[in-house]
């Protein structure tokens, strides 16, 4: 199998990845600690089922807390727990960026990233085939 065409001097997938988390810096510093361990297990308790899989008639149990409302380290965003909500990961790494993606571009309302709204749905099942 042929190797995928990159041009000379330009940074690898791996490279480019790194660049990525330096400049977001470590997920400790974006607020996921030892308190936020504590707080996702709590919620996950409260919550165990994955809200984007219940709304498509599916039973799965929840894995993340998504922060609905990204917050970008907005410290009280990230702690704001009205806007929570359990996924599967496969929600939160497949619906989710996509949600995010329209709603940076002004397409959605702040309303629709949640996984069980019409949009997240349409998503979810138009994945699913």
């Amino acid at each position: 199998m042929p190797g995928t065409f990159r041009p000379k001097g330009a940074p690898s997938r791996k490279e480019q990845n790194r660049e990525a988390d330096d400049r977001r810096g470590s997920a400790s510093k974006r607020g996921y600690n030892h308190r936020w361990s504590k707080a996702r297990d709590t919620h996950l308790r409260r919550s165990p089922l994955c809200i984007g899989c219940e709304a498509i008639g599916r039973t799965q149990a929840a894995t993340v807390v998504d922060h609905v409302d990204p917050h970008h380290g907005d410290s009280a965003k990230f702690w704001d727990t009205s806007m929570w909500q359990s996924c599967c990961k496969w929600h939160h790494d497949s619906v989710k960026q996509q949600l995010e993606a329209m709603y940076a571009a002004g397409r959605i309302p702040l309303s629709e990233l949640w996984l069980n709204s019409e949009t997240a749905q349409r998503i979810a099942t138009g994945l699913l085939g």
